[in-house]
């Protein structure tokens, strides 16, 4: 599954997923836009990294849409494009159910991950303090073993997110950053 992050604006960006065998689905724009790392990468770089098979893009690539994705137009008809657009809803809708921990998880790592990576370089605020706390917070409601999946997984998602931030952040309005799941090679 090749992944689409296209800055489209200068506060904007937007996705385009292409899935082999299933409809192309997108999200312009998506919502999370950070000149440093947008919201969707960064459940990109953890879901792959922790191995989460339901999360936001293992939904995607077991041919879901994650709740927020639509099939593209491109070549087809209306009609067939309203009745992939009914089936993938159904499709998405059922494997949303199936998520399970899996799907809290991916949420619960990808914000710890981003507060953690970017408290580094934030100056101590009220804000940084508040968000500092809601991660212990978060932190000490998973159990032992998800602490230790998500500290055992640290290095190499702050590495993706360093080499992604940087290619993110050299890209220009209208280029993309194409990532491949679940590898994260930048294709």
């Amino acid at each position: 599954m090749k992944v689409h992050f296209i800055r489209s604006g200068e506060r904007r960006y937007g996705m385009r997923i292409e899935r082999p065998g299933a409809p192309v689905l997108v999200m312009d724009p998506a919502p999370g836009f950070d000149p440093d790392l947008p919201h969707d990468m960064v459940h990109f770089v953890v879901e792959a990294a922790l191995g989460l098979k339901t999360g936001v893009f293992g939904q995607i690539a077991a041919g879901g849409d994650a709740g927020s994705f639509h099939v593209a137009g491109g070549a087809l008809s209306a009609k067939e494009r309203q009745r992939a657009a009914r089936k993938q809803v159904a499709k998405g809708a059922k494997l949303i159910k199936r998520q399970g921990r899996e799907g809290e998880l991916s949420e619960l790592a990808a914000f710890l991950f981003d507060i953690d990576w970017r408290s580094g370089a934030r100056p101590d605020s009220a804000a940084q303090r508040a968000a500092l706390g809601e991660a212990e917070r978060t932190r000490a409601s998973l159990s032992a073993d998800e602490r230790a999946r998500i500290d055992a997984a640290r290095r190499q998602v702050f590495n993706s997110f360093e080499r992604l931030s940087k290619a993110w952040s050299a890209l220009r309005v209208g280029e993309a950053l194409i990532l491949e799941w679940p590898s994260g090679h930048i294709i």
